[in-house]
């Protein structure tokens, strides 16, 4: 009885040492197998952690070379002696020194060029194209511009007048200073006085030689005047959004800044005391209107401003600059005591009833006048548009 006994004992021995080998096999292809996942899941993950670093490593890539189309492109509106065009250009900006494979697209286009201020919108496209799947990106960022004005040393009122297109000057006109035209400057008649001064012109000139110098023209940064006005400081005053405005009956006397958007027409006795009327439109001056220009030059040299016409049909006397983006025209009298007349085209006539009578302040000299300077295409919003 104990030898079976003892063979049973032995026979249970053996099977569970047989058992625990199964297990320890089993347990082993178990950790091999989630060994080998692992080592998959981490390649997968390495995989794909490189995929990404490289789509955000080309996207940023391309991000940058949009931003450098935008500064190129404000760069090539206002700086660049390559654009003919100047600030008026648009359409596809011209792109050089970059590769085939990264680069920019931008496309300038006009919003709006009506009103005192014009907007346009740049649309910088930048792509990082590569040979592979996934190194590749593109980013658009669109920008609207407003023309606005900057400060320019050493832009100052040089000029008696100063035309930006042709000059005319007709009959009995008397000027003391220098006069220029960026176009044509011509004299009819010989009775035209000039005292102390030369005339130049870029084109034909009359009174002197042509093919002089193009001069820079101080241009008014409209936005900054409306501000003013707007606050009232010194009195001046802003006229609604109404549109045109006659000054009729009573004299009237004005300081500050005031704006009017649209046509002024002036019917009365005005005096301007250190104050400036600006129009968005004309300035009319019909032949009972008597304007009295008693600025100090030096603290308020601006009088009449305009991005129309300026026509004098009445009278205009004293000291101050007149200034229109337009046409200059006298039918009337006009005797400038200390001060400056700048125009886009001017016409001066003298002569049977009408004078023109100008004296240059040599005050203006070196005199940068605040709100102007030369035109510029500045930033006014910023936005990637998602692609």
């Amino acid at each position: 009885m104990k030898k079976r006994g003892n063979k049973t004992k032995k026979n249970k021995i053996k099977y569970s040492l047989s058992n625990q080998k199964g297990m320890a096999l089993l347990t082993t292809l178990i950790f091999v197998f989630v060994l080998v996942t692992l080592a998959g899941a981490l390649l997968t993950m390495t995989s794909n952690d490189t995929k990404l670093s490289t789509l955000q490593r080309e996207s940023t890539r391309a991000f940058y070379l949009a931003e450098t189309g935008i500064e190129k492109a404000i760069w090539y509106l206002n700086s660049s002696e390559d654009n003919p065009d100047g600030l008026n250009f648009y359409g596809t900006l011209p792109v050089s020194g970059v590769t085939a494979t990264e680069f920019y697209d931008v496309e300038i286009s006009i919003i709006d060029d009506t009103g005192p201020y014009e907007v346009k919108t740049l649309n910088s496209t930048g792509k990082v194209i590569g040979g592979g799947e996934y190194n590749k990106g593109t980013r658009k960022i669109e920008v609207k511009l407003k023309k606005g004005i900057a400060p320019s040393g050493g832009l100052n009122y040089t000029h008696a007048i100063f035309t930006n297109d042709d000059m005319t000057i007709n009959g009995s006109v008397s000027v003391k200073g220098n006069i220029h035209s960026n176009a044509n400057l011509y004299v009819n008649g010989t009775t035209f006085e000039l005292v102390g001064g030369i005339a130049t012109a870029v084109g034909t000139n009359d009174y002197g030689d042509g093919g002089q110098p193009e001069q820079d023209y101080p241009a008014i940064a409209w936005d900054y005047f409306e501000g003013l006005a707007r606050s009232g400081i010194d009195g001046g005053y802003y006229y609604g959004d109404g549109g045109d405005y006659t000054f009729e009956g009573a004299d009237t006397i004005l300081t500050g800044i005031h704006f009017i958007p649209g046509n002024v027409i002036i019917k009365n006795d005005i005096f301007l005391i250190n104050a400036t009327i600006m129009a968005t439109g004309t300035i009319d001056v019909l032949g009972s209107g008597d304007v009295t220009l008693g600025n100090e030059i030096i603290d308020h040299p601006l009088a009449l401003v305009a991005k129309g016409d300026i026509e004098i049909r009445g009278s205009v006397h004293g000291e101050g600059i007149i200034q229109t983006e337009s046409k200059f025209r006298n039918l009337g009298n006009v005797n400038i005591q200390e001060g400056a007349i700048y125009a886009e085209l001017g016409v001066f006539n003298g002569g049977g009833g009408v004078t023109f009578n100008i004296c240059y302040s040599t005050k203006l000299l070196g005199l940068q006048v605040p709100g102007t300077g030369i035109p510029v295409w500045k930033k006014i919003s910023w936005r990637e548009v998602y692609l």
